[in-house]
C-alpha cells in the first residue's frame, strides 16, 4: 500500500514541476502550457501570447523549404486575347500549285497566268478575298492576282503572361501535357496530377537528377524539364544595356520576358534558330518594326527546302536578318527550330511589338554556353548609325 502512495506522490510532485516550469518561449513570464495555439500561420519571433505549433510549425518548416505562406499564384494575367488575331488573312499554297492567274474567270479555266511561285516545302500568301468554285478554293493575293489555296482558319491562340509585380521566384511554363512525381525521379511515383500543354507552374526549388532539371512546384510536387521550359527571373540589368527596359532571350531554357523598370513586365516561351541557323547570343538594339513582313529563302542546293512566307507578322529586327516575329504556320514552342529568328504565337508577338520601341535593348543568351557567340556590333551604337547587309529576312 505504501509503495503505491509514493507512485502516486511521485507522479504528482513531477506534473507540479512540469506545469510550473517557463520556458525562455513564454515571454509574458506566464505559464506557457496555459498559452493557446496560434492562428495558423508564418512567426519570425515568438508571439509570446500564443504557442506558433501545429499548422504553425509546419508552415515554418515549409518557409524553410522555400516555400512562402501562403502559397499564391503567379502575380500575372493572361493579355487581351483580341491580340491573337493577324493582321492579314492567310492561305497555305496547295502542293503542286504555283500558277498566279490575272482573274478568277482565269483562275477557273485555265486562263492567263501572270507569275509563278517556286516549289518547296511551307509556302503561304497574304489574300484579301476568297471564292470556292467547283469544290476548290482560290484567293485574291494581297498583291493581285489568283491562286489555288488553302485559307487558313485559325492560328496558335496561346499567349504568355503578363505581370503586374516581379515574382519572388522562378516559374515555368510546360511545353506538352505531362504529369507531375512524388519527388525529383521518375521512379518516385506520379501525383496523379496532369498539367495541360503551356500551363504555367510556380518553381520553388530546381536540382538536376537523370538528365534533367527538376522543378519542385509545390511541397510534394516536381515537374521535370523534358516537358517544361523554366522563366529564370532576373531583374539584374544585363551586361551592354543601359536603363531598364529591356528583352531577354534565353536560349538555353527557349523563353522569353521583358523588363521594364527593371522589373518583369512579360513572359512567354518562344522558339529560336537551331543547327548552323542558330540565334546569335549578344546584346542588340530593335533598329526596324514591321507589322507585316515577307519571308523566303533556301539553304540546300536544289531548292527542296525553299521557303515563301507572306505576311509574317510583328517583325522586329535587331541582328541583320534576326527578328522577333509572330508566326501562324504549324509549330510547338519551346523548341529550338527557326532559320536565326525567334519565333512567338501571334499574340505574344503582337503584345511585345506594342511594347517595344526603337532602340530597345535585346539581350540573347544560352547559359548553357553551348551556343557559339558571335563578334557583335559594339553596344551603344545608335540604331541609325548601325549599317546592315542586305540579307532576306529570316524565319
Amino acid at each position: 500500500m505504501k509503495s503505491k502512495i509514493y507512485f502516486l506522490t511521485a507522479i504528482v510532485f513531477l506534473l507540479g514541476g512540469i506545469m510550473n516550469s517557463q520556458p525562455a518561449s513564454a515571454a509574458d513570464g506566464g505559464n506557457y502550457y496555459d498559452l493557446p495555439l496560434c492562428m495558423p500561420g508564418f512567426y519570425e519571433t515568438d508571439p509570446g501570447d500564443c504557442l506558433p505549433l501545429g499548422p504553425s510549425e509546419t508552415i515554418a518548416g515549409l518557409r524553410q523549404q522555400g516555400f512562402p505562406y501562403p502559397l499564391a499564384g503567379l502575380p500575372a494575367n493572361t493579355p487581351d486575347p483580341a491580340l491573337n488575331a493577324l493582321p492579314i488573312r492567310i492561305a497555305s499554297i496547295n502542293e503542286g500549285q504555283t500558277k498566279v492567274y490575272a482573274s478568277l474567270s482565269d483562275a477557273t479555266s485555265g486562263g492567263t497566268v501572270i507569275r509563278s511561285y517556286p516549289g518547296g516545302q511551307s509556302r503561304y500568301v497574304a489574300f484579301v478575298e476568297q471564292a470556292n468554285t467547283g469544290g476548290t478554293t482560290f484567293v485574291q493575293l494581297l498583291g493581285g492576282g489568283w491562286i489555288e489555296a488553302e485559307p487558313l482558319y485559325s492560328v496558335p491562340n496561346w499567349q504568355g503572361l503578363e505581370f503586374f509585380d516581379t515574382p519572388q521566384s522562378d516559374f515555368g511554363f510546360t511545353i506538352d501535357e505531362t504529369g507531375s512525381y512524388l519527388g525529383a525521379s521518375f521512379s518516385s511515383g506520379a501525383t496523379g496530377k496532369t498539367y495541360t500543354k503551356y500551363q504555367s507552374f510556380p518553381i520553388y526549388n530546381m536540382v538536376e537528377a537523370e538528365g534533367y532539371e527538376w522543378y519542385q512546384v509545390s511541397p510534394t510536387e516536381w515537374i521535370p524539364s523534358l516537358k517544361s521550359r523554366r522563366i529564370v527571373v532576373d531583374t539584374t540589368t544585363p551586361p551592354g544595356v543601359e536603363g531598364g527596359k529591356w528583352i531577354n532571350i534565353d536560349l538555353y531554357n527557349q523563353t522569353l520576358s521583358a523588363y521594364e523598370d527593371n522589373e518583369l513586365v512579360f513572359a512567354t516561351v518562344i522558339a529560336s534558330g537551331s543547327g548552323e541557323l542558330y540565334s546569335d547570343p549578344g546584346t542588340y538594339r530593335i533598329y526596324e518594326k514591321k507589322e507585316l513582313e515577307q519571308m523566303q529563302g533556301s539553304y540546300t542546293s536544289d531548292r527542296s527546302d525553299f521557303y515563301y512566307m507572306e505576311g509574317v507578322p510583328w517583325a522586329m529586327y535587331y541582328n541583320h536578318a534576326q527578328a522577333i516575329h509572330g508566326i501562324y504556320w504549324p509549330a510547338v514552342l519551346g523548341f529550338k527550330q527557326s532559320h536565326g529568328c525567334i519565333n512567338m504565337f501571334p499574340g505574344d508577338a503582337h503584345w511585345l511589338y506594342n511594347w517595344a520601341e526603337l532602340g530597345d535593348y535585346v539581350y540573347v543568351h544560352d547559359p548553357s554556353g553551348e551556343t557559339p557567340i558571335p563578334t557583335p556590333t559594339p553596344v551603344g551604337t545608335p540604331a541609325q548609325e548601325i549599317i546592315y547587309p542586305t540579307a532576306t529576312p529570316l524565319p
